[in-house]
């Protein structure tokens, strides 16, 4: 899995989202045939379409173009964005087979990918870590709520004069 492929990381984030390659074709304003072949690894996406992918599976543009670019730096470097490609790769894994779990599955049916994500990543942690980020989550909306409502306190000095 560590040597995981550009074409690779494409359907597998597809399928994480429950894409058809048709809904990500029209996405990218082209033919399904074409974009078939970007997981099969035929065609290289062009870089508009790969910034147009990281838009739509909301992550970085970067992990595209690792699995693209080759790059001529000294080892220390390359050995060191081997690892974080690896654990990225890992994480994607992971996270893949855990929403495809039979007992998971309808439980992520209906998310799109950040909710599934944050799901995801709440469920690995021990629950006084759980309560936490509730806790915190509970604070930020109230916060927003209190900035939102104190902004419409504040008379529009247009309207005055």
């Amino acid at each position: 899995m560590a040597n995981k492929t550009l074409e690779q990381y494409l359907k597998d984030l597809r399928k994480s989202c429950n894409y058809s390659q048709e809904f990500v074709a029209s996405h990218l304003n082209i033919t399904r045939q074409t974009y078939s072949h970007y997981e099969t690894g035929r065609i290289t996406p062009p870089v508009n379409s790969l910034y147009n992918l990281a838009k739509l599976y909301g992550v970085p543009v970067e992990n595209f173009l690792e699995l693209v670019v080759t790059y001529h730096i000294n080892m220390d470097f390359a050995l060191k964005q081997q690892v974080e490609k690896t654990n990225m790769v890992e994480d994607l894994s992971f996270f893949l087979d855990y929403i495809n779990a039979p007992e998971n599955n309808k439980k992520f049916k209906f998310l799109n990918r950040r909710e599934r994500l944050l799901l995801f990543y709440f469920h690995l942690l021990e629950s006084r870590d759980q309560d936490d980020i509730l806790a915190f989550m509970k604070v930020k909306f109230q916060n927003r709520k209190e900035e939102e409502s104190s902004f419409k306190d504040i008379p529009n000095r247009n309207h005055d004069e």
